[in-house]
């Protein structure tokens, strides 16, 4: 007997699952960015976290318009940046420069963050890609400046690395094999030797 064939919502609600399900490195937007070991973006300064979301009855907590606005503005700016913008392969230290405004700095950190996963800069905000965040003073006016820097990878690890690599061996192998370094610095390393 044939399976029956899914109604075309069911094949959309299928595929949004499908999407959740995947890891978050297997999003296109981040998957379709070269591999760096250091990245610099600015976007403009985002509202307070007081501000990014709204209860709505029935619908738990939203989006604000505001804070889309915000969003889209932020994504925009850093996928047009000349030259483009690489991504950062497993985890990074962050650093966000601010400029001068009334409020609490760590009610700015959350949409930074944001705008940085969802233009494909680095995978997630937890801590499986986020070591370390830090806020500075910044010198611009208006813009957030931030900087994400890949945990480096010991010289003789990178060497090891390297000669894996060279016999073949997939990223993921070489990081099962070496329980010192992660899948991300591995794919750093390689895309080093590319250059």
């Amino acid at each position: 007997m044939e399976a029956p064939s899914l109604s075309p919502t069911a094949k959309r609600r299928a595929k949004r699952t499908e999407a959740l399900h995947k890891r978050p490195e297997q999003r296109p937007v981040y998957a379709q960015r070269s591999i760096v070991p250091k990245v610099e973006i600015r976007f403009p300064l985002p509202p307070s976290t007081n501000s990014l979301f709204a209860n709505v009855a029935g619908r738990g907590r939203i989006k604000t318009p505001k804070y889309r606005a915000w969003r889209q503005q932020a994504v925009l700016q850093i996928s047009i940046a000349v030259p483009r913008p690489g991504r950062i392969a497993g985890v990074c230290d962050v650093e966000i420069f601010m400029p001068p405004f009334t409020g609490d700095t760590d009610n700015r950190i959350k949409p930074c963050l944001d705008a940085a996963v969802e233009a494909g800069i680095i995978a997630g905000d937890d801590q499986r890609f986020v070591r370390k965040v830090s806020a500075h003073p910044g010198t611009e006016s208006t813009s957030i400046r931030m900087v994400l820097t890949a945990i480096p990878v010991k010289e003789q690890d990178a060497a090891e690395i390297e000669l894996r690599h060279r016999d073949g061996w997939t990223a993921k192998a070489i990081a099962d094999a070496n329980p010192d370094i992660t899948i991300g610095q591995v794919e750093t390393v390689i895309a080093g030797l590319r250059r």
